[in-house]
């Protein structure tokens, strides 16, 4: 895939040249379902404790959306395989939705450029680092963070927005809306129902 930029790691295992460019071909089928794929994450887990003993995990970043999926098997191409039918699956599911994102992007692609994404800081902290602080006091209080990931908050509508928390398995997802300029969410409240959360 030319222009994008393809990372491929392992976890206590080595990837050699036949994975890695077996990954590549692999990842050549998502092409079709976007204009333009900035970056693909692939990371091969061997973990000896697990079922399956190799999980493969698959990050996309293409025009605009965030795509992931997870797969477990005897080997690593048995592992990236089911990883691969998963994201595939979902591709499949949301093609009409992503064919509207496109022409949305295409059309209001200066709009667009004009609202550049918010950078956001996403940290884990174990509930039990909170316990026996004082509310007044929790603006100094500084647990030990447990992970720290940076990204950024993309300007999209709504159903793009809940077609987005659906691709990353997320419970809710953070937004920023295209067509008010301002923060949104969306997410599940069991079951199939998605709630909308805006400022008046």
């Amino acid at each position: 895939m030319p222009n994008t930029r393809i990372t491929i790691t392992g976890q206590h295992m080595d990837t050699g040249e036949a994975l890695q460019e077996h990954t590549r071909e692999k990842l050549e089928g998502v092409k079709k379902y976007f204009e333009q794929i900035h970056d693909v994450n692939v990371t091969f887990v061997h973990d000896q404790h697990h079922a399956h003993h190799f999980l493969a995990e698959l990050t996309v970043h293409a025009s605009g959306v965030m795509l992931r999926a997870e797969g477990g098997g005897d080997t690593a191409y048995v592992a990236l395989d089911e990883a691969y039918k998963k994201l595939q699956r979902q591709l499949d599911k949301y093609k009409g939705r992503l064919q509207k994102h496109r022409e949305r992007r295409r059309k209001f692609g200066e709009q667009l450029k004009a609202m550049t994404p918010i950078s956001f800081e996403d940290a884990a902290v174990e509930e039990s680092q909170l316990d026996g602080v004082d509310t007044d006091a929790f603006a100094d209080f500084a647990p030990t963070i447990i992970r720290k990931d940076v990204g950024q908050i993309e300007p999209m509508s709504v159903d793009e927005a809940v077609m987005q928390m659906d691709l990353l398995h997320k419970p809710a997802f953070l937004f920023l809306n295209a067509k008010s300029g301002k923060l949104n969410m969306v997410y599940r409240d069991g079951g199939e129902t998605v709630r909308w959360v805006a400022p008046k």
